[in-house]
């Protein structure tokens, strides 16, 4: 049990500190950040829709799974061709899709504000407005794309940047708190692992 934990909160760590690392890059060349997933997500769309298409060509009887194949194909070489032509469309997509992202960490931050709060320990007040902070953050990229690209990329980068630095923080005090509770409430037996 304590060796899941201690994995659950090493990956926690490293999500935490991914999404400060990748707030930084948006940050600072947002524009190369979303040319090259453009680039790279319709390349790779195209040449699959192709080989899919060409594939179904070559085939000398056709199922049903081969129609659908070239069905995917077909769509895959499309949003492919969409994405090489018109990366902004793309953009807005992804800054939508990013925005749900935040939003919803940002309500499960909320959610860890409130345990903390029934915990009752005394920082939960400051980790409670943190979080409404990205919710709002989400609810921004979300419901306001048409804020100039640059500026929403960069937006996305400072919402990234800092859920990534409010989830260590929030680790570092919950690990702080379980080491002082555990001072004042020692455990005699460690639980055991049902399985």
């Amino acid at each position: 049990m304590r060796d899941r934990l201690k994995n659950l909160s090493v990956s926690f760590v490293l999500l935490s500190v991914l999404y400060v690392l990748l707030g930084v890059i948006l940050l600072v060349w947002p524009t190369t950040v979303m040319d090259v997933l453009c680039y790279l997500t319709g390349g790779i769309l195209l040449f699959y829709g192709v080989i899919s298409i060409v594939g179904f060509c070559r085939e000398e009887t056709r199922t049903a799974g081969s129609f659908l194949t070239l069905l995917l194909g077909i769509v895959a070489a499309a949003v492919g061709a969409v994405l090489l032509f018109q990366p902004s469309l793309f953009q807005s997509i992804l800054t939508v899709i990013l925005g749900i992202y935040i939003l919803i960490d940002g309500l499960l931050n909320l959610m860890r504000a409130l345990e903390l709060r029934r915990m009752e320990h005394m920082g939960w007040t400051l980790y409670l407005i943190l979080s409404l902070i990205t919710v709002v953050l989400g609810l921004v990229v979300v419901f306001r794309p048409m804020l100039a690209g640059t500026t929403l990329v960069r937006l996305i980068g400072i919402s990234l940047l800092y859920s990534g630095a409010a989830d260590l923080w929030t680790l570092f005090q919950l690990s702080r708190w379980t080491k002082e509770y555990r001072k004042i409430h020692p455990v005699e037996v460690d639980p055991v692992d049902p399985e």
